[in-house]
């Protein structure tokens, strides 16, 4: 998975702060699923970033009567990466404050 894309470094960070995992378990099995979890989490973030980045450059193209500029495509698709980032670790980890995502989105 691109990191430019998808932060997986970052999601991996967020989420071996605060996935609740068994104590019993070492550090290289901790690694190992948190690894793994982030990287099933960037799927889910991709797969839901391209839909709404998609639909937010139509809704765009619609609400201005042309298609946007590279500049302005770019801005909204990473907004939509952005929104689609937040959405999906709120739902992984609920019970973090969602302004949290937002400083590290």
């Amino acid at each position: 998975m691109d990191d430019d894309l998808i932060p997986t470094a970052l999601l991996t960070r967020v989420l071996g702060r605060h996935l609740r995992l068994p104590a019993s378990w070492d550090d290289p099995e901790r690694e190992e699923f948190v690894a793994e979890a982030a990287q099933e989490v960037a799927y889910r973030v991709a797969e839901l970033a391209d839909d709404w980045a998609e639909r937010a450059v139509t809704e765009w193209g619609r609400a201005h009567w042309q298609l946007p500029d590279a500049d302005t495509h770019a801005q909204v698709v990473q907004q939509a990466r952005t929104a689609a980032l937040v959405a999906v670790l709120c739902e992984v980890l609920p019970e973090v404050a969602v302004a949290e995502f937002f400083a590290v989105a």
